[in-house]
């Protein structure tokens, strides 16, 4: 699927967080989250900083505060994963977050960013 360019990104850091969900519900991935949680904190952080106040914004008031619940709750599994705890859950709920993201957020997002000037 094509992505709009500012989020071409966002989405290709996707394929890894599809990778690491499918490895933490085998088990056994508490180091390879470890590898990648500064990554995904920095995923989080941009979508946090860039898509929240657009959508607020555009009356999507829905969908940012179901992206911000997921956030938190990846933060609390993603910590007790690298415990060697809930790690399936952990990957479920990561895998589930990036199908809402790519199916129901970013065509969203996209339209909002069509309709507005391109940043500078």
């Amino acid at each position: 699927m094509k992505r709009h360019p500012r989020l071409v990104q966002l989405s290709r850091e996707h394929h890894v967080a599809l990778r690491l969900g499918r490895h933490l519900l085998a088990g056994g991935a508490a180091a390879e989250l470890r590898a990648e949680h500064d990554a995904l904190a920095a995923h989080f952080a941009e979508e946090e900083r860039d898509l929240l106040p657009l959508l607020e914004a555009n009356g999507h008031a829905a969908l940012a505060q179901r992206l911000n619940a997921e956030h938190a709750q990846l933060r609390t599994l993603f910590a007790a994963a690298l415990q060697g705890q809930r790690e399936g859950e952990a990957g479920q709920a990561l895998i589930e977050h990036v199908r809402f993201e790519e199916r129901e957020l970013f065509p969203v997002v996209e339209t909002l960013f069509e309709q507005s000037p391109p940043q500078a």
